[in-house]
Order: C-alpha cells, then structure tokens, then sequence
C-alpha cells in the first residue's frame, strides 16, 4: 500500500481525523505474526499516533478464539509506543456475519478504553485499498 492509499484508507474508510502532519509518517507491514495462530495482513504505524491492525478472515470461530488477544497485542503496542490510538480491521468475504460476533466480543473488551476502535469491512471495499 502506498502512504497516499493508506491516508485515504484511514481517513475516509476508518474516518481517522488526525491532523494532516501525521501522515508524514507512514510505516506499513505486511504478514505480522503475533502468535503462531494469528498473522496480520497488515500493521500499520500513522505519525507514531494511530495503530491500525488488519486481519482478513471469514473464519468466526478464529474471531471467537483470538479477537481478545489480538487487541490485547494491539493495545499493549499502543501503550508501550505512547500512541494515541488503535484501531482493529477485519477484512471479510460476508461482514455481515462476522459483524455481530466481533462486536459482542469487542464491546466487552472495550468498556473502559475509549481509544480503541473495531470495524469489520467487505473484502470488495478493502479491495480498493
């Protein structure tokens, strides 16, 4: 992904309102493993201020089993980098019916951290990105 696409991602897809200076600073990887179940698709680092995790899955027992520990990795990085914010991507063939279990799940896991953010988002709208 270039900056100019991430940016765009970001802002109109994700609706991030940082100020333009943070997207000076773009660092995009592909393929973060965080154990040996879970690799990312992408981790993306906007100004050392925003933490976006993307995971590509259709897989709602995976949700189940790993979304808790995929954000505690993400908010655990934000911490440890003094970040502002992290915002966690599911990328999914049918959204529709990832959606509800990751909210449920993700609720729960966000009650006290207001600096978190979930969106689950259709392969063809990713796609473009």
């Amino acid at each position: 992904m270039s900056n100019t696409t991430i940016k765009a991602f970001a802002q109109q897809t994700l609706g991030c309102g940082c100020p333009e200076e943070v997207f000076d600073s773009i660092d995009c990887q592909r393929d973060i493993e965080l154990s040996p179940q879970i690799v990312l698709t992408n981790k993306i680092n906007i100004g050392n201020r925003l933490l976006i995790y993307i995971i590509q899955t259709d897989d709602i027992n995976f949700i189940k089993s790993n979304l808790p520990i995929i954000v505690q990795f993400g908010t655990n990085e934000r911490d440890s980098k003094a970040l502002n914010r992290v915002r966690f991507v599911i990328v999914a063939d049918k959204p529709e019916e990832i959606k509800p279990v990751a909210e449920n799940i993700f609720k729960n896991l966000a009650s006290k951290d207001e600096k978190i953010h979930l969106h689950v988002l259709n392969k063809k709208e990713f796609a473009q990105f």
